[in-house]
């Protein structure tokens, strides 16, 4: 439930301001610019360890890969269902600081370059065609979810041990 500051940090057509959110949702609900973004964007959050031992960080629907960092260290690369990693080793007492670097896919981009009628199909030797064989065109698409939509949360684990 903490807030997260929100930085497009590489990705086009253009970057989008930054944005202090309180709740999590896809950012192609910020707006036309951040609707028509495609790359990678900095969730950034504090929060307070909820007690000792082990956690895991579950990041709930993440539209499509991020990168987890966590008091500064790099935890993982999440890139597929479950966004879920163990973090326990990582989290201090008192303030603790999570970083999210999460990348979208290229749709909404792809989608907006052919609405503007940008030449970004440079291939070779190749008949780039839609499913009917048609030219391809995405101009129509409607924006692909992307970025954090959680919810985001920490949830205590147990660690199993080998028998002795």
């Amino acid at each position: 439930t903490a807030p997260w500051d929100v930085t497009f940090l590489e990705g086009g057509p253009q970057l989008p301001e930054p944005r202090h959110i309180e709740k999590l949702e896809s950012w192609t609900e910020w707006g036309e610019q951040a609707a028509q973004f495609g790359g990678l964007a900095r969730y950034r959050t504090t929060f307070q360890r909820p007690g000792a031992g082990e956690y895991i960080l579950d990041l709930g629907d993440v539209r499509e890969s991020a990168r987890v960092i966590l008091n500064g260290r790099e935890v993982a690369t999440l890139f597929a269902l479950p966004f879920r990693v163990p973090v326990g080793d990582c989290l201090k007492d008192g303030e603790n600081e999570l970083i999210l670097e999460v990348a979208n896919l290229g749709a909404n981009r792809i989608a907006e370059m052919d609405r503007q009628g940008i030449d970004w199909r440079h291939y070779y030797e190749i008949n780039f065609v839609n499913i009917l064989y048609k030219p391809f065109d995405a101009s129509a698409w409607d924006p692909v979810p992307s970025g954090l939509l959680g919810p985001a949360k920490l949830i205590p684990a147990e660690v199993a041990r080998e028998p002795k």
